[in-house]
């Protein structure tokens, strides 16, 4: 399916450590992918030269509030009225960071926070994440004022684990002013075959520990 949408790999720093995510599973290759950060000018090069529908800030191996330049990006990104979707996980971060992307006119843009559960279960697959920074994160975009404000979506994956969460989650992104909560039931609960490759980076060892017994006894 042809779309005019470009999706944009500013880094490949990341300091999560999610199962399921190819900077984990991928490790041997990580000469082939560890290609750190997208030059600024080059970056800049692109809003000037091109004109796609949507500039999609979300990476594969990296998250882009980790780039260095990530405020300077959004603002001229924003001056050329491009229309940017930016995915991140808003952990590890200091508040300065996000002090300085509140002060921003961010009404071209869309920001998804994917955090997939609360305090107690969200660092459960997200490991390494930090619910203060989090939360931090989450406030300070959501008070800014309405005529630069972004449009904001939780992303929420529903685990096992979190399941019984989501309810208290919606009500939280309501409470926050978040536009829209989503949530996604993960690939985790599909019963994967027997002829599944490389399930480990599908499965917690719990987990794996029961596909493996159940498929003993097929």
């Amino acid at each position: 399916m042809h779309t005019n949408n470009l999706e944009l790999e500013l880094t490949t720093i990341c300091t999560l450590g999610c199962p399921a995510c190819p900077r984990n599973y991928q490790k041997h290759l990580k000469k082939e992918w560890n290609l750190g950060n997208m030059p600024l000018d080059k970056v800049k090069w692109i809003a000037d030269n091109t004109s796609f529908n949507q500039y999609l800030f979300v990476g594969c191996y990296g998250d882009p509030i980790y780039h260095p330049d990530i405020v300077e990006i959004l603002d001229y990104y924003n001056g050329k009225g491009k229309n940017v979707f930016l995915e991140t996980n808003a952990s590890n971060t200091k508040p300065e960071l996000w002090n300085r992307i509140a002060e921003l006119n961010l009404s071209n843009t869309h920001w998804t926070f994917s955090v997939d559960g609360l305090e107690d279960t969200n660092s459960i697959y997200r490991i390494r994440s930090n619910w203060k920074h989090i939360t931090y994160a989450m406030k300070t975009l959501l008070s800014m004022p309405k005529e630069r404000k972004p449009q904001t979506l939780w992303k929420w994956i529903e685990f096992p684990y979190n399941q019984h969460q989501t309810d208290k989650a919606r009500e939280l992104a309501k409470e926050l002013g978040f536009d829209k909560f989503e949530a996604r039931r993960s690939t985790r609960w599909i019963p994967y075959s027997r002829t599944t490759t490389n399930i480990e980076q599908y499965l917690f060892p719990k987990e794996l520990q029961l596909w493996k017994e159940r498929n003993a006894k097929l």
